[in-house]
């Protein structure tokens, strides 16, 4: 027992000689495994709350909307829903009205008018139903003057009162008494369907059914059906059977039918933990590998330092078991430190993200427990590495004679590894400035996993920023294609469809302010190629021969093809077409009694644009006849005359008769850019802990070369060479070392970011079509970060360098 505890306490004292390098190779192990179960245990917080989420609220199994802009007698859905052949396994049902509007929340001198909609449905509905965070519910009695509750994410992203007023087009005031949400709504997204991008821009009003049908004018009339089914009914089969029906009946009826996993918020939240998993996946494995890297080599190389005193112990006559005891005894004391450190690191980190995640989407029920499962994975490894880095050297060393154990400096050496290439190389300089080239050369294995610890980091890095300068490259194309040719462009959604001279659309152009005034109709619909795959658009019909813009065309003519379709290269790509071919377009046509049906057109792909949203889609205005509205308009765009404040522009029109909502021609893409902005958040968790691996891997190799040079320096210190030129020298063998971790780490981070882009951003965000780019910033914080930070760390040890007892330091008995 004794014996033993000797042995502890030499370990222990060889822990409290090195503390600051084994608290630093600890903390290299603890970040490694804290940010793996920190990053990948997010993907089940978010499976089990979505889940939760969805139940809590009875989110719909199937919804019927109707085509834009026509609605039916209260009833009719309901009743059409109740003729289908599997009737009897429908467990809720509830009709909506839901009317484009435009919401103002201006406050305290602060500017906020944006698009939004007004959600109408029964009080106390069975399906869809509204969670309230702040405030309260709307009661059943109050459906009066107009109240509301307004949508939370909206709210709190312009920090608006638990209960307020705003106002809505025509200048209606709305009393909202709460703030929730509601399943369709988890994730924020505004008319053009891209989630993440209408908490700034889209509010909603959930409204009781009655008031929505006395503001939209539309007395007794619903326009949505949702309903839910028992378990183990085949969604698809019940909307197909929906879908045939709208087209019987005593009055034929054309919209949408959507089932909950093609329901695009829905579908997004569950495809961005899949992507996101990936990504976390990729993050946490890096961090990981970077970190066992880094402990696997420093480990082994505080060992190695020992080899002397183990050749010593040999050489004495102590057993080879008992000599391997102290050094393993010190990789299980980093080991343990390590875990325990990496649990409060997993804690932290784990904290942090469930706090992004929180605060990006307004779930009523968010679970977000630490991951002890994925934890104790990668505390396994973090565990096991010290002691194989350990167990290594301890293992050369007891199997070599006492005596070349005991040799140090140039005498212990059996190799010089890739330095005598160096012999081949004219290489300037007096011999000491040729050292810090020769001792990365002739240790090419320690080169090699120092090197990869950092090129993990930079990876990390490289990745992370690429993605980002994706984003920033997509919106920027954005704008410049919108701003193109007409600054300052308005678009003036209408309460309807009106003749392209009707009093609505000459009202707006007469609006003081507007220079120029263009007739638009938008259109939903669906494009289909020959192998039956199939794009939802939103066709805008303008006057592309020339009006106030138009798109700039990247490939195919209209000239060629006139009265063509013009789709966005996403589009094009995703359909496997491209200018000439041709492919069905499945879209609303008003009949001549007023009624809209669905109806199938082959039209010809004229021309390609540029622009990044997949749904976007252009027809000339001459083939407005094709939905059976020749001449027919439900926007109007507007340029406005010079020196007119936009936002006074958008004031006086949302104020018009007949203007439902205002939209500048930026709107969309602002938004986006602000949701990039929030989801930069949970990258700037992933930096921060990249950068700490980096630094602390390179401090503990700059902290053991100095322990291994230490006769080298004193040396150098004894024939007159300042402090000065021995820190120099470390800081170039630091910054040789970190220019082969970047370059490995810049080259491994172009093939992730690639496959993040090219593959995990296509599936998590099939609307919008993302190039690989990577900027020249990204390269240069690459190399700060991975050639500069670490060639720096040389410098934290100069005052041991200047403090070394010199006599001491060279007295060795061979």
């Amino acid at each position: 027992m004794s014996s033993r505890l000797i042995w502890l306490r030499w370990s222990w004292r060889d822990l409290r000689r090195r503390w600051v390098l084994v608290l630093a190779i600890a903390l290299t192990i603890a970040l490694g495994t804290g940010a793996y179960a920190g990053f990948t245990g997010t993907a089940d917080w978010r499976t089990r709350s979505y889940d939760a989420s969805y139940a809590k609220l009875d989110m719909h199994d199937v919804r019927v909307t109707l085509t834009k802009g026509t609605t039916a007698p209260a009833g009719t859905l309901r009743h059409l829903v109740a003729r289908i052949p599997s009737a009897d396994r429908v467990s809720g049902v509830a009709e909506r009205l839901t009317v484009p509007t435009q919401v103002d929340a201006s406050r305290g001198g602060r500017e906020v008018l944006v698009a939004g909609r007004l959600v109408g449905a029964a009080t106390g509905a069975e399906v869809d139903r509204v969670h309230v965070y702040a405030g309260r519910q709307v009661r059943p009695g109050e459906s009066g003057s107009p109240i509301a509750v307004l949508e939370r994410a909206f709210a709190r992203y312009y920090d608006l009162p638990s209960s307020g007023t705003v106002r809505i087009s025509g200048g209606t005031r709305v009393r909202y008494v709460g703030q929730g949400t509601a399943p369709d709504y988890f994730s924020p997204a505004a008319d053009s369907g891209i989630p993440m991008i209408g908490e700034s821009s889209f509010a909603v009003l959930f409204v009781p059914l009655a008031i929505v049908q006395r503001l939209g004018d539309a007395k007794g009339q619903v326009n949505e059906v949702v309903l839910t089914l028992a378990p183990g009914t085949d969604q698809k089969a019940v909307a197909g059977q929906l879908e045939r029906a709208l087209g019987q009946g005593p009055t034929s009826l054309s919209g949408t039918v959507t089932v909950r996993d093609d329901e695009i918020g829905y579908h997004a939240l569950y495809e961005d933990i899949n992507g996101d998993a990936r990504f976390f996946d990729v993050i946490a494995l890096l961090l990981l590998l970077g970190a066992a890297f880094g402990a696997f080599n420093l480990t082994s190389r505080v060992v190695e330092a020992q080899r002397r005193e183990i050749g010593i112990g040999m050489a004495l006559g102590v057993p080879r078991s008992r000599i391997a005891a102290r050094p393993l005894l010190l990789g299980v004391q980093v080991a343990l430190l390590g875990v325990a450190l990496g649990l409060g690191v997993g804690v932290m980190v784990s904290r942090a993200m469930a706090g992004l995640l929180t605060g990006l989407l307004p779930l009523p029920v968010w679970d977000t427990p630490f991951q002890y499962r994925t934890f104790l994975y990668a505390a396994l490894l973090g565990f096991a590495l010290p002691l194989l880095a350990v167990a290594w050297p301890v293992w050369r060393a007891v199997r070599v004679r006492p005596v070349d154990a005991i040799r140090v400096g140039h005498l212990a050496a059996r190799g010089g590894g890739l330095a005598p290439l160096l012999r081949r190389l004219p290489v300037p300089g007096r011999g000491y400035r040729q050292m810090p080239l020769r001792n990365v050369l002739r240790t090419p294995r320690r080169t090699a996993l120092t090197a990869l610890g950092i090129g993990a980091a930079v990876a990390i890095m490289i990745t992370v920023f690429g993605m980002l300068d994706s984003f920033a490259a997509m919106l920027g194309d954005s704008e410049q294609e919108a701003t193109r040719g007409g600054s300052g462009r308005v678009i003036a959604q209408l309460d309807g469809y009106h003749a392209d001279n009707s009093a609505q659309v000459r009202a707006v152009a007469a609006v003081n302010g507007v220079d120029h005034a263009m007739p638009l109709l938008t259109m939903p619909a669906t494009a289909r190629n020959g192998n039956r795959k199939t794009v939802t658009l939103l066709v805008e019909l303008r006057d592309l021969g020339g009006g106030i813009w138009r798109p700039t065309l990247t490939a195919g003519s209209l000239a060629e093809h006139p009265g063509g379709l013009v789709l966005s290269e996403k589009a094009a790509h995703d359909l496997g077409v491209r200018p000439g071919d041709s492919l069905v377009l499945r879209h609303p046509r008003r009949s001549a009694q007023g009624t809209f049906t669905l109806a199938d057109s082959r039209v010809t792909v004229a021309a390609l644009q540029p622009n990044p949203l997949r749904t976007v889609a252009y027809l000339d205005r001459s083939r407005t006849d094709l939905f059976g509205l020749a001449g027919t308009a439900n926007a109007v765009e507007v340029l406005p005359t010079p020196g007119t404040e936009p936002d006074h522009l958008r004031r006086t029109l949302s104020a018009t008769p007949g203007v439902t909502a205002v939209q500048t021609a930026t709107e969309t893409v602002d938004a986006l850019r602000k949701g990039v902005e929030e989801f930069t958040g949970i990258l700037d968790i992933a930096a921060g802990v990249t950068l700490a691996l980096a630094v602390l891997i390179a401090f503990n190799a700059a902290s053991i070369s100095a322990d291994e040079r230490s006769r080298e320096n004193a040396t150098m210190f004894a024939f007159g060479l300042p402090v000065r030129t021995v820190l120099t020298m470390a800081v170039a063998e630091s910054a040789l070392l970190g220019a082969l971790g970047t370059a490995a780490g810049i080259l491994i981070g172009q093939g992730i970011d690639r496959w993040m882009v090219q593959v995990q951003l296509a599936r998590t965000m099939p609307e919008i079509g993302f190039d690989v780019t990577l900027a020249p910033g990204t390269y240069l914080t690459a190399l700060l970060l991975g050639i500069g930070a670490v060639a720096l760390t040389p410098l934290l040890t100069t005052r041991r360098l200047r403090r070394m007892n010199i006599p001491a330091t060279l007295r060795v008995v061979e």
